[in-house]
Protein backbone atom coordinates (compact mmCIF):
# COMPACT_ATOMS: atom_id res chain seq x y z
CA UNK A 1 0.00 0.00 0.00
CA UNK A 2 2.76 2.34 0.29
CA UNK A 3 3.68 2.31 -3.22
CA UNK A 4 0.19 3.60 -3.43
CA UNK A 5 0.41 6.71 -0.94
CA UNK A 6 4.15 7.55 -1.73
CA UNK A 7 4.91 7.32 -5.62
CA UNK A 8 0.55 8.02 -6.52
CA UNK A 9 1.83 9.38 -9.62
CA UNK A 10 3.40 6.55 -10.65
CA UNK A 11 0.25 4.16 -9.40
CA UNK A 12 -2.36 6.59 -11.37
CA UNK A 13 -0.37 6.42 -14.83
CA UNK A 14 -0.50 2.54 -14.46
CA UNK A 15 -4.62 2.47 -13.64
CA UNK A 16 -4.74 4.69 -16.84
CA UNK A 17 -2.96 2.47 -19.11
CA UNK A 18 -5.59 0.18 -17.63
CA UNK A 19 -8.18 2.46 -18.39
CA UNK A 20 -7.60 2.58 -22.02
CA UNK A 21 -6.90 -0.68 -22.63
CA UNK A 22 -10.32 -2.35 -21.06
CA UNK A 23 -11.99 0.82 -23.22
CA UNK A 24 -10.48 -0.36 -26.49
CA UNK A 25 -11.15 -4.15 -25.60
CA UNK A 26 -14.90 -2.95 -24.86
CA UNK A 27 -15.16 -1.32 -28.16
CA UNK A 28 -14.37 -4.16 -29.71
CA UNK A 29 -15.53 -6.99 -27.95
CA UNK A 30 -18.62 -4.77 -27.36
CA UNK A 31 -21.83 -4.92 -24.53
CA UNK A 32 -21.84 -8.06 -22.87
CA UNK A 33 -21.51 -10.24 -19.93
CA UNK A 34 -18.71 -11.73 -21.34
CA UNK A 35 -16.80 -8.68 -21.10
CA UNK A 36 -17.51 -7.86 -17.70
CA UNK A 37 -16.41 -11.07 -17.17
CA UNK A 38 -13.11 -10.20 -18.81
CA UNK A 39 -13.01 -6.45 -17.37
CA UNK A 40 -13.01 -8.79 -13.87
CA UNK A 41 -10.34 -10.58 -14.49
CA UNK A 42 -7.63 -7.82 -16.07
CA UNK A 43 -8.48 -6.35 -12.70
CA UNK A 44 -7.37 -9.08 -10.67
CA UNK A 45 -4.33 -9.00 -12.96
CA UNK A 46 -3.71 -5.71 -12.51
CA UNK A 47 -3.60 -5.46 -8.83
CA UNK A 48 -1.35 -8.54 -8.94
CA UNK A 49 0.92 -6.81 -11.07
CA UNK A 50 0.82 -3.53 -9.33
CA UNK A 51 1.73 -5.61 -6.12
CA UNK A 52 4.82 -6.99 -8.02
CA UNK A 53 5.71 -3.59 -9.32
CA UNK A 54 5.87 -2.08 -6.07
CA UNK A 55 9.27 -4.35 -5.06
CA UNK A 56 10.15 -4.73 -1.52
CA UNK A 57 8.13 -2.89 0.84
CA UNK A 58 11.66 -1.02 1.75
CA UNK A 59 12.14 -0.43 -1.85
CA UNK A 60 15.65 -1.93 -2.85
CA UNK A 61 14.65 -5.05 -4.41
CA UNK A 62 16.19 -8.12 -6.12
CA UNK A 63 15.28 -11.69 -7.52
CA UNK A 64 15.01 -13.70 -4.93
CA UNK A 65 16.75 -17.18 -6.37
CA UNK A 66 19.76 -14.92 -6.65
CA UNK A 67 19.78 -13.54 -2.50
CA UNK A 68 19.70 -17.28 -2.02
CA UNK A 69 22.79 -17.70 -3.81
CA UNK A 70 24.77 -16.54 -0.84
CA UNK A 71 25.97 -17.61 1.91
CA UNK A 72 23.08 -19.00 4.33
CA UNK A 73 23.18 -16.74 8.06
CA UNK A 74 19.83 -17.11 9.41
CA UNK A 75 16.60 -18.94 8.59
CA UNK A 76 13.37 -18.72 9.91
CA UNK A 77 10.78 -21.06 8.95
CA UNK A 78 7.63 -19.71 10.18
CA UNK A 79 7.08 -16.21 12.88
CA UNK A 80 3.57 -17.02 13.21
CA UNK A 81 4.13 -18.68 16.68
CA UNK A 82 6.66 -15.79 17.84
CA UNK A 83 4.10 -13.23 16.95
CA UNK A 84 1.06 -14.29 19.06
CA UNK A 85 3.10 -13.93 21.94
CA UNK A 86 3.43 -10.41 21.25
CA UNK A 87 0.93 -8.91 23.79
CA UNK A 88 1.49 -5.40 21.63
CA UNK A 89 1.35 -5.87 18.46
CA UNK A 90 -2.49 -4.79 17.93
CA UNK A 91 -1.64 -1.56 18.69
CA UNK A 92 1.13 -1.62 16.58
CA UNK A 93 -2.08 -2.14 13.43
CA UNK A 94 -4.37 0.25 14.76
CA UNK A 95 -3.78 3.51 12.39
CA UNK A 96 -2.52 0.89 9.81
CA UNK A 97 -6.51 -1.04 10.33
CA UNK A 98 -8.17 2.46 10.22
CA UNK A 99 -6.56 3.26 6.79
CA UNK A 100 -7.59 -0.13 5.64
CA UNK A 101 -11.03 0.53 6.93
CA UNK A 102 -11.33 3.75 5.39
CA UNK A 103 -10.28 2.57 2.12
CA UNK A 104 -12.26 -0.32 2.28
CA UNK A 105 -15.48 1.92 2.24
CA UNK A 106 -14.27 3.41 -0.71
CA UNK A 107 -13.86 -0.14 -2.76
CA UNK A 108 -17.16 -0.79 -1.26
CA UNK A 109 -18.96 2.58 -3.09
CA UNK A 110 -16.63 1.85 -6.12
CA UNK A 111 -17.57 -1.51 -6.52
CA UNK A 112 -21.64 -0.71 -6.05
CA UNK A 113 -20.81 1.88 -8.78
CA UNK A 114 -19.07 -0.37 -11.25
CA UNK A 115 -21.71 -3.21 -11.08
CA UNK A 116 -24.84 -0.61 -11.08
CA UNK A 117 -24.06 1.90 -13.42
CA UNK A 118 -22.62 -0.92 -16.19
CA UNK A 119 -25.70 -1.58 -18.03
CA UNK A 120 -26.27 2.19 -18.87
CA UNK A 121 -22.98 2.32 -20.37
CA UNK A 122 -24.37 1.48 -24.28
CA UNK A 123 -26.68 4.54 -23.08
CA UNK A 124 -23.96 6.76 -23.10
CA UNK A 125 -22.48 5.86 -26.07
CA UNK A 126 -25.39 6.25 -27.82
CA UNK A 127 -25.95 9.60 -26.59
CA UNK A 128 -22.34 10.19 -27.93
CA UNK A 129 -23.34 8.99 -31.02
CA UNK A 130 -25.33 12.35 -31.49
CA UNK A 131 -21.70 13.95 -31.85
CA UNK A 132 -19.53 11.40 -32.91
CA UNK A 133 -20.76 8.96 -35.60
CA UNK A 134 -18.36 6.07 -35.15
CA UNK A 135 -20.05 3.29 -33.52
CA UNK A 136 -16.87 2.20 -32.23
CA UNK A 137 -15.70 5.53 -30.99
CA UNK A 138 -18.57 6.40 -28.85
CA UNK A 139 -18.56 2.78 -27.28
CA UNK A 140 -14.31 3.36 -26.47
CA UNK A 141 -15.53 6.94 -24.84
CA UNK A 142 -18.43 5.65 -22.93
CA UNK A 143 -16.32 2.57 -21.41
CA UNK A 144 -13.47 5.51 -20.71
CA UNK A 145 -16.00 7.74 -19.24
CA UNK A 146 -17.20 4.48 -16.97
CA UNK A 147 -13.68 3.33 -16.02
CA UNK A 148 -12.67 7.07 -15.22
CA UNK A 149 -15.95 7.31 -12.85
CA UNK A 150 -15.10 4.39 -10.71
CA UNK A 151 -10.81 5.45 -10.82
CA UNK A 152 -11.66 8.78 -9.45
CA UNK A 153 -14.05 7.23 -6.61
CA UNK A 154 -11.07 5.00 -5.60
CA UNK A 155 -8.38 7.94 -5.77
CA UNK A 156 -10.67 10.29 -4.17
CA UNK A 157 -11.10 7.82 -1.11
CA UNK A 158 -8.00 7.42 -0.80
CA UNK A 159 -6.81 11.14 -0.61
CA UNK A 160 -9.79 11.16 2.13
CA UNK A 161 -7.73 8.10 4.40
CA UNK A 162 -4.79 9.58 4.06
CA UNK A 163 -5.45 13.00 4.80
CA UNK A 164 -7.57 11.41 8.32
CA UNK A 165 -3.55 10.27 9.16
CA UNK A 166 -0.84 11.82 9.56
CA UNK A 167 2.12 9.14 8.78
CA UNK A 168 0.78 6.29 7.72
CA UNK A 169 2.61 3.58 9.42
CA UNK A 170 2.35 0.22 7.29
CA UNK A 171 3.83 -2.60 9.36
CA UNK A 172 5.01 -6.00 7.28
CA UNK A 173 5.37 -8.89 8.97
CA UNK A 174 6.31 -11.90 6.61
CA UNK A 175 4.96 -15.49 7.67
CA UNK A 176 9.06 -17.01 7.32
CA UNK A 177 12.35 -15.56 5.78
CA UNK A 178 16.19 -16.29 4.92
CA UNK A 179 18.92 -13.88 5.39
CA UNK A 180 22.35 -14.59 3.52
CA UNK A 181 25.63 -12.60 3.05
CA UNK A 182 23.28 -11.39 -0.40
CA UNK A 183 20.40 -9.77 1.65
CA UNK A 184 16.94 -11.34 2.58
CA UNK A 185 13.90 -13.31 0.63
CA UNK A 186 10.84 -13.03 2.84
CA UNK A 187 7.47 -14.67 1.79
CA UNK A 188 4.06 -13.84 2.36
CA UNK A 189 0.69 -14.80 1.86
CA UNK A 190 1.14 -14.32 -2.31
CA UNK A 191 4.62 -13.66 -3.10
CA UNK A 192 8.46 -13.94 -2.38
CA UNK A 193 10.49 -10.88 -2.88
CA UNK A 194 14.22 -10.31 -1.98
CA UNK A 195 15.82 -7.53 -0.59
CA UNK A 196 19.76 -6.38 -1.39
CA UNK A 197 22.26 -6.13 0.65
CA UNK A 198 23.22 -3.46 1.60
CA UNK A 199 20.41 -1.78 2.39
CA UNK A 200 19.23 1.50 1.32
CA UNK A 201 21.02 4.67 3.42
CA UNK A 202 17.48 5.60 4.42
CA UNK A 203 16.76 2.81 6.53
CA UNK A 204 16.95 2.15 10.11
CA UNK A 205 17.62 -0.74 11.67
CA UNK A 206 16.07 -1.34 14.90
CA UNK A 207 16.10 -4.37 17.99
CA UNK A 208 13.29 -5.04 20.26
CA UNK A 209 14.41 -8.39 22.01
CA UNK A 210 11.50 -8.24 24.56
CA UNK A 211 8.89 -8.30 21.82
CA UNK A 212 11.41 -10.74 19.99
CA UNK A 213 11.94 -9.16 16.72
CA UNK A 214 14.25 -7.04 14.12
CA UNK A 215 12.49 -4.28 12.04
CA UNK A 216 13.77 -2.57 8.99
CA UNK A 217 11.76 0.80 8.96
CA UNK A 218 12.45 3.35 6.29
CA UNK A 219 10.12 6.51 6.62
CA UNK A 220 8.60 8.13 3.64
CA UNK A 221 6.96 11.88 3.57
CA UNK A 222 3.54 9.95 4.49
CA UNK A 223 4.71 7.11 5.30
CA UNK A 224 6.68 4.48 7.62
CA UNK A 225 7.16 1.10 5.98
CA UNK A 226 8.49 -1.05 9.06
CA UNK A 227 9.54 -4.93 7.71
CA UNK A 228 9.14 -6.92 11.14
CA UNK A 229 11.31 -9.85 11.49
CA UNK A 230 10.23 -12.21 14.61
CA UNK A 231 12.93 -14.26 15.71
CA UNK A 232 13.83 -16.76 18.19
CA UNK A 233 17.15 -14.93 17.92
CA UNK A 234 16.44 -11.52 17.87
CA UNK A 235 19.58 -10.41 18.69
CA UNK A 236 21.70 -12.46 16.46
CA UNK A 237 19.38 -12.02 13.40
CA UNK A 238 20.21 -7.78 14.12
CA UNK A 239 23.72 -8.67 13.90
CA UNK A 240 23.57 -10.38 10.87
CA UNK A 241 21.62 -7.31 8.97
CA UNK A 242 23.50 -4.90 10.83
CA UNK A 243 27.19 -6.46 9.70
CA UNK A 244 25.58 -7.52 6.05
CA UNK A 245 23.06 -5.20 5.39
CA UNK A 246 24.48 -1.48 6.63
CA UNK A 247 27.92 -2.21 5.64
CA UNK A 248 27.79 1.77 3.69
CA UNK A 249 27.25 3.02 7.22
CA UNK A 250 30.04 1.16 9.04
CA UNK A 251 32.67 1.20 6.81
Amino acid sequence: MSFYVEQRWKSTLLNQAYIIVYSILAAIIGVNYMLFILVIVFVIISMFLQSYLSGSPIGKNTKANEVLQGKRLYHEPETRSIQVKDKQIMLDFQEQSRFTMYTTIGMFIGLIYFFVLFKYVPDLSRFLGNYIADYRIDLFLGFLIYFEGYFAITMLNTMWAVSRIKKLPMVNVPSQYTVTDKGIVIKGMVTTKGIAFPLPNETNVNLNEERRFVEIVKEGKRTITKLRFYSKNPKRLYEIIKKYGKMEQTN
